[in-house]
């Protein structure tokens, strides 16, 4: 079973619907933990009782880490969101030891195909990233990061959990819609990681992770009621 975790509010509510949605007909055993930003998203899912889903309130996430709600009269509404980011990977561990590895999801993505290659992909790895994949005329974005938040593997190893915990202190110090030299939000920092952590893999599968920002530099086919990227079968489509 892949364990997955997700935030949003009720704002995000539709398409974190729409990401359950896709991981149900594509994935066959699958569990999702859902960060409820509000009391409205909260209500809302536990009403639908949702299979193959846990809910956290947000205030059981700051009452486990009260440095992370220090945070919150510092930060505008989205940057104490991304400030949440790490913290969210950290609780799951810490209050589920059966979890072995968790894979942190932006709520605005949707699958389109089983994504059991990323898992195979990763192997033994302890951390599991994605490039931005810019192509060469979008290349000056990568100020915001090479890597994007969007898909995050974490295994519960030294490395994966060393990883994390690095991630979140420099959260905690400084995670703002900005940027500034080697920062943006919670992105940037995860340029680092491939010179900091040993076992980062570097996902490459051409069908992770396509996105407004990269999917002109694909060629896109239907192969029968499938969706390919260049030669590879579209995994999951960040709408952003």
């Amino acid at each position: 079973m892949y364990a997955f975790c997700t935030y949003f509010d009720q704002r995000y509510l539709a398409r974190g619907l729409a990401l359950y949605e896709s991981l149900k007909r594509h994935c066959d055993s699958f569990l999702l933990w859902i960060l409820c930003m509000d009391r409205a998203s909260y209500e809302d899912l536990e009403r639908r009782a949702l299979a193959n889903v846990r809910l956290i309130a947000l205030e059981d996430l700051e009452r486990n880490d009260p440095a992370l709600l220090e945070t919150k009269s510092q930060r505008s509404l989205v940057e104490y969101y991304f400030t949440c980011t790490p913290s969210l990977p950290i609780y799951i561990f810490q209050r589920f030891p059966e979890q072995n590895m968790i894979t942190y999801l932006d709520a605005d993505l949707f699958f389109f195909s089983d994504p059991a290659p990323l898992f195979d992909e990763l192997g033994d790895g302890s951390i599991g990233i994605i490039a931005h994949r810019l192509p060469s005329e979008l290349r000056y974005l990568e100020v915001y990061g090479i890597y994007n938040v969007g898909w995050i593997t974490f295994r519960r190893d030294q490395q994966g959990l060393a990883c994390l915990r690095w991630w979140r202190e420099r959260c905690l110090e400084w995670c703002y819609d900005r940027v500034e030299p080697g920062r943006f939000a919670d992105q940037k920092y995860l340029d680092r990681w491939p010179e900091l952590f040993s076992g980062v893999r570097v996902l490459q599968h051409k069908g992770a992770n396509v996105a407004p920002w990269n999917v002109k530099g694909y060629k896109l086919t239907l192969q029968g009621d499938q969706i390919m990227i260049d030669d590879q079968p579209l995994l999951f489509y960040h709408f952003h």
